[in-house]
């Protein structure tokens, strides 16, 4: 069987649109009902009542169109453009090893924390899920506040 024929037909079921999603929502929701405080001293079967709230919950989170669309269709472009920068830092790291150069020996541990900062931004201003489904002018408000905030942050120690 052809792989993009099954892909084709998983998209057409609606695999990445519900399916996906919805076990993911499904998953996170559940992990944190079960770690819920409200529901370790009760004398209920706390994994059945965790799994029904989280449905449910995964449910509506589904059903939330963004930027006119499913949700599934804004993951998939979101991990979609996630990967692309994925593989790009893969590379870096790559050919940094080339050139005998460790990543941890890079300094310390606030500039890679710097540098994954400025990543995020630029992945989230440059991303096409961000510029599709906020405007410009929000995107550049947004991108002043998070340099203020990491000045006062490196000013302050």
């Amino acid at each position: 069987m052809n792989f993009n024929l099954l892909i084709a037909n998983m998209q057409n079921l609606g695999f990445y649109d519900f399916v996906l999603p919805w076990l993911l929502f499904l998953c996170i929701i559940y992990v944190i009902m079960l770690a819920a405080p409200f529901l370790q001293d009760r004398e209920v079967d706390k994994k059945r009542v965790s799994i029904l709230i989280s449905a449910i919950i995964s449910f509506f989170i589904i059903a939330y169109p963004v930027g006119g669309s499913s949700f599934g269709v804004f993951l998939v472009a979101l991990f979609g453009t996630s990967g692309i920068y994925i593989a790009a830092a893969l590379v870096l790291i790559i050919l940094l090893g080339t050139f005998g150069i460790n990543i941890n020996d890079l300094g310390p541990k606030k500039y890679i924390g710097w540098t994954i900062l400025l990543a995020l931004i630029i992945i989230f201003l440059y991303g096409g899920v961000a510029s599709t489904t906020v405007s410009s002018g929000l995107l550049s408000i947004i991108f002043v506040i998070l340099l203020m905030l990491g000045a006062m942050y490196f000013i302050s120690g």
